[in-house]
């Protein structure tokens, strides 16, 4: 459960810190904020959804799970959004897994609580269906990307959007890792992300990557990013 003090960290999350005075104290005795680590399974592929998250300065990542156990990212969960969403679609399971990409922070309330309060309407219950809109255009268009985009601008997307999700330059990963979200070999992101510290981009070592030209970064990679990010700035800005 959190506390008076917890308030800045709460709002740290963008779609908590939308809410108006009366929303965010209606849930605020239901809140508590948790840790995550690195590679915590948070929701698990066709059991309950128990909790519902709102990242802080961590980051989630959905990965589809094949029959072979091989998994590629369909997207990345940040302090822009939350984790859980099918809860509010009256679906109590989802065939996709949740997992902590990056660790940290996060905002966590029973699942029955926060699907009571989404059904009564107001400002939640807006700002969640605007935000289950994102997720479809995310989705969508990370199946063109893993299409149609070559590893290098899709490393640089989604370099920018991990940064973009836990609001640092720094993030903490391991090649093993991005190879998983890419659904490349490891060997692949080694030799792109050395490519990429060569002319500058970035500062590569291992299980650490700092965005060193940001906006470098940004023109090498696909449009993807920035249809997403334009879409998301279009319903919350």
């Amino acid at each position: 459960m959190s506390t008076d003090r917890d308030a800045p960290i709460l709002t740290q999350n963008r779609l908590l810190a939308k809410l108006p005075n009366d929303e965010l104290e209606r849930l605020h005795p239901h809140l508590e904020i948790v840790s995550l680590s690195l590679g915590q399974t948070i929701i698990l592929p066709n059991e309950p959804i128990s909790f519902i998250y709102f990242p802080v300065n961590s980051l989630l990542s959905l990965v589809t799970v094949m029959e072979d156990g091989s998994t590629v990212e369909s997207g990345c969960i940040g302090r822009e959004g939350m984790a859980g969403l099918p809860i509010l679609l009256d679906a109590t399971t989802t065939p996709m897994q949740t997992l902590v990409q990056i660790p940290g922070q996060a905002v966590r309330i029973k699942a029955s609580i926060l699907k009571e309060v989404f059904d009564t309407g107001g400002t939640l219950q807006k700002l969640l269906f605007r935000y289950i809109h994102t997720i479809i255009v995310l989705g969508s268009q990370s199946t063109a990307c893993n299409r149609l985009h070559h590893i290098e601008a899709r490393l640089c997307r989604w370099l920018l959007m991990s940064s973009d999700g836990v609001g640092s330059q720094s993030l903490s990963l391991t090649q093993e890792f991005l190879s998983t979200m890419l659904g490349v070999r490891r060997s692949g992101v080694s030799e792109t992300a050395s490519k990429l510290q060569s002319r500058g981009l970035i500062s590569y070592q291992r299980g650490h990557i700092q965005i060193v030209d940001r906006k470098r970064l940004e023109i090498t990679a696909c449009e993807c990013y920035g249809i997403v990010k334009a879409e998301y700035k279009r319903l919350f800005d």
